[in-house]
Order: C-alpha cells, then structure tokens, then sequence
C-alpha cells in the first residue's frame, strides 16, 4: 500500500496532470461537463509535493474535508490493536458520519458547480 502511494506520489511529482496526456481524465466531467467531487485530485497532489499547499487546496476545497475522514480509515488498518484504535474505528464507520459524509459529497457536487468553485 505504502509502494502504491509512494510510486502515485512520484509520478504526479514529475508529470503535471493538466500538461500530461499520461494522466488520466475525469470520465464523469467528460461525459457530463460537470466537475465531479474528486475532481483536481491529481492536480492537488501534484501542487502538494512541490510544496504549494495553497494552490493544492484550491484544486479542491473538498480535500480538506475528505483527507482526514480517508486518513483516519489508514490509521485504523495500519494500527488495528491500539486502544484508541477502536473508538476511531467505531466513530468513523458510525452509520450517521458515513451518511453525513455521502450527503455532504453530493452537495459539494452541486455547491461546485453552480458557484463554478
């Protein structure tokens, strides 16, 4: 996993994704014209590890939402025993967060696109 995140991180750091007909394109926004959620992650990564924090959070202002909420599911599966472990697990995995979180990735789509954010 770590190999995975590692070699993803090393190629958006040395092709620029709005430059690079090697990366892919957002099927939803070609098929659509609608920017989908997700949409400027590479980007953002690509601005984040050349160090441009700023710039990668204006790709998507979703990110600074969604990052952590994916992270803590990372710090789970690495670090199952902790004791702490569990509380997080529980927290995140709650029916209410994971809805909260699928309502606020559809508003985010619209938000997005009517403001064009």
């Amino acid at each position: 996993m770590i190999v995975i995140l590692f070699t993803c991180g090393a190629v958006l750091y040395w092709f620029n994704p709005s430059q690079s007909m090697l990366m892919p394109k957002c099927a939803f926004k070609m098929l659509t014209g609608w920017d989908c959620p997700g949409c400027g992650i590479q980007r953002a990564v690509h601005a984040f590890v050349h160090g441009r924090f700023a710039e990668a959070i204006s790709y998507n202002y979703f990110l600074a939402y969604s990052v952590p909420y994916l992270l803590s599911f990372l710090v789970v599966w690495v670090a199952p025993d902790y004791r702490w472990s569990g509380k997080l697990k529980a927290f995140i995995e709650d029916r209410r967060v994971v809805y909260f979180y699928i309502i606020t990735y559809f508003i985010w789509l619209v938000v997005r696109n009517l403001l064009h954010i």
